[in-house]
């Protein structure tokens, strides 16, 4: 009894952990650049544009949830592929980004949503997404002041 229950339990493991529907394919990926030191500077790769990399939100009260969408365009000429999108601070989240590749000329949108419970003052928050593009890494944020109930004019300045 105990045996089958491991073998079915085993099998049940094996079932779901086999379907992974947001990992991305490695084979979309062609990155032009070698270990060869051949010349790849003309080779076809991807480039991420943003309309506007920084969003100022302005004066906002403690517990007001902002979001915004960040558009960007792939002006390369290779497909472009976001692996991921995150932020150190656990109050902005990256809620909705491509999970296909963006064609060249193609535009998408990526979802960021900053939580201001808990925070006061001048915020920056930064967000990495990292492609598939060179550089890898490619930064925008969301900026502005969080006032709480006892705040005075002084800091705002």
């Amino acid at each position: 009894m105990r045996t089958l229950t491991c073998i079915l339990f085993f099998l049940a493991f094996i079932a779901t952990s086999c379907d992974d529907d947001d990992r991305m394919s490695t084979d979309l990926i062609y990155n032009p650049a070698t270990a060869s030191g051949e010349n790849t500077e003309n080779a076809a790769r991807p480039s991420i544009e943003f309309d506007n990399e920084v969003f100022e939100f302005g004066t906002i009260v403690a517990g007001k949830k902002i979001t915004h969408q960040f558009k960007f365009t792939n002006t390369g000429n290779a497909p472009l592929l976001i692996a991921g999108v995150h932020s150190p601070c656990g109050c902005t989240v990256a809620k909705n980004w491509p999970k296909n590749a963006v064609e060249p000329g193609e535009s998408g949108v990526i979802d960021v949503m900053f939580d201001s419970s808990d925070r006061q003052g001048k915020q920056n928050k930064q967000i990495d997404i990292v492609t598939n593009s060179r550089p890898a890494a490619t930064y925008i944020s969301l900026r502005g002041i969080v006032i709480g109930p006892d705040y005075n004019q002084e800091e705002l300045k």
